[in-house]
């Protein structure tokens, strides 16, 4: 007779995301981070680089990235800080009066397809000259609000970054793209479930899952063919840090 002696059951791993929760006042920082309208406005990139120039460094140049690791001693300065609240409010007011510029309906609507996107080195979407000219062609129609919508792929280690061996060989690192640090939003039903889209091949079908990136009034969905990662996000209230 045989006894059963473990009732464990198998591990099933969740990848868990844990997030500060802004104070109020800082709320404004958190939606220009989301939009890679910062990358080709001055102002908002100095204002980010400014609030920790170290931190800025560590983040690779990358708002969302920059939020994240800040400390909540550091986020409750910045949040009492007066002159930087009105550098916020002053940037702030300017990426909302060029966000509300209406599209142009004289101009024709514009579907717009590319394997690679270069907005920004954030965003390892890209590997060269095809990649940053499509990236200009968005920025453009943004700021002269054609409506323009554009599709491409969100590609989960991006191009690799080089580095040396001991003998001196050049060494291709590919590192995974952490996607809760990159200016994307799921696309989700009127479920709030994630939106599959289903691509017939010959012989299979395959899915993926549908990734809106803001590129000033511009909208460009990425595809990603990676179906298994389950993501829990928990948000934390600042002052629980």
């Amino acid at each position: 007779m045989k006894i059963k002696v473990n009732s464990v059951n198998d591990t099933n791993w969740k990848e868990m995301v844990v997030k500060s929760n802004l104070p109020e006042s800082l709320k404004k920082l958190e939606e220009i981070a989301h939009n890679i309208w910062w990358v080709w406005n001055s102002d908002a990139k100095n204002m980010f680089r400014n609030i920790d120039k170290e931190a800025w460094i560590e983040a690779q140049s990358n708002p969302i990235r920059l939020i994240n690791i800040l400390s909540y001693e550091k986020l409750q300065k910045l949040a009492n800080d007066h002159e930087f609240i009105k550098v916020l409010d002053s940037v702030y007011d300017n990426f909302k009066s060029y966000m509300n510029v209406p599209l142009n309906n004289k101009k024709p609507t514009v579907a717009y397809f590319s394997m690679e996107y270069g907005l920004t080195e954030v965003l390892k979407i890209y590997s060269g000259g095809l990649g940053v000219l499509a990236g200009d062609y968005l920025k453009e129609a943004s700021d002269c609000a054609v409506d323009l919508t554009a599709i491409g792929f969100l590609y989960r280690f991006g191009y690799f970054t080089q580095s040396l061996s001991y003998d001196g060989q050049q060494i291709a690192v590919y590192e995974a793209q952490n996607f809760n640090n990159l200016p994307i939003k799921q696309v989700k039903d009127a479920n709030d479930q994630p939106l599959i889209v289903e691509v017939p091949f010959p012989g299979r079908t395959i899915s993926a899952y549908l990734w809106k990136v803001a590129v000033g009034r511009i909208s460009l969905y990425l595809l990603d063919t990676v179906g298994s990662r389950v993501l829990v996000s928990v948000i934390l209230p600042c002052s629980s840090l």
